[in-house]
């Protein structure tokens, strides 16, 4: 290849590369490479809910509900690595008790590690302080203050498919034990996502966790679809909604707005 179409090719890649960092994750298990960039913000509004039949458990009889309104922020500390907040207003509803107010309020970062140089092929470890902001009494928080590890890894099939897995582990994730302490929380997830053209896209997201609360079950699994959609180059909406087995959750919908600039 000739000097000048190495340097057309280096240009080409670098313009690639500023678009993709601009874009927001898609995923909620796992982490994409996409990143705002050095100085780059995204502003993101997400809500959502869940349902719980408790005639049909096992191990509870309460019908429970919950739903969030979460404001967040991302920022580019550098082209890799970010930071993030989110600080939620949340919902709990069962039998007699109907009660809202501030959620636990989560802040993170994440490091792009690795990234080949065509995008295709990535390593994201992450990491969370979700901290017991939420009233335990009322539904709205753990009561315990929760640390967050993961590494998630990801590539890319024929530019348009989207694999990613993740492990995390959670300290102080699981729900209450009978003495009284918390169990962490150890859990595995898998995404793929599909870009239908240069504006839409689908995915499918499915986790297995070892915090499962219903005896008759040896782990808990939640899994949903979605969908992301590019209103402009600045703006996107992102729908999700699935369900649950081995925990207190049988169906839950969730929606993102985010925007970059």
């Amino acid at each position: 290849m000739s000097l000048q179409k190495w340097v057309l090719a280096s240009v080409a890649l670098c313009v690639t590369a500023g678009v993709t960092m601009a874009e927001p994750m898609r995923t909620l298990f796992t982490k994409e490479n996409k990143f705002p960039g050095a100085m780059g913000v995204e502003l993101s509004l997400a809500g959502g809910g869940s349902s719980y039949d408790g005639g049909d458990s096992s191990f509870s009889d309460e019908d429970v509900s919950t739903y969030f309104v979460a404001p967040g922020v991302r920022f580019g500390l550098a082209d890799r690595l970010t930071v993030l907040a989110e600080i939620p207003y949340a919902g709990y509803s069962a039998d007699d008790m109907d009660e809202s107010g501030l959620g636990d309020i989560a802040l993170g970062t994440e490091f792009l590690f690795f990234e080949d140089i065509f995008e295709y092929a990535w390593i994201i470890p992450h990491a969370t302080a979700i901290l017991a902001t939420g009233d335990e009494d009322k539904g709205l928080g753990k009561g315990e203050g929760q640390g967050r590890l993961g590494l998630s890894i990801g590539t890319t099939v024929d530019d348009v498919l989207h694999y990613v897995v993740d492990v995390s582990y959670t300290i102080n994730g699981a729900c209450v034990e009978e003495d009284g302490d918390y169990d962490d929380v150890l859990a595995g997830s898998l995404s793929l996502i599909w870009d239908l053209d240069a504006r839409s896209s689908i995915l499918g997201e499915v986790q297995v966790r070892d915090d499962n609360v219903d005896p008759d079950d040896d782990y808990a699994v939640r899994g949903h679809l979605g969908l992301a959609f590019k209103i402009t180059k600045a703006m996107t909406i992102m729908a999700y909604g699935g369900g649950a087995s081995g925990l207190a959750e049988d169906f839950y919908g969730m929606g993102r707005l985010v925007y970059s600039f």
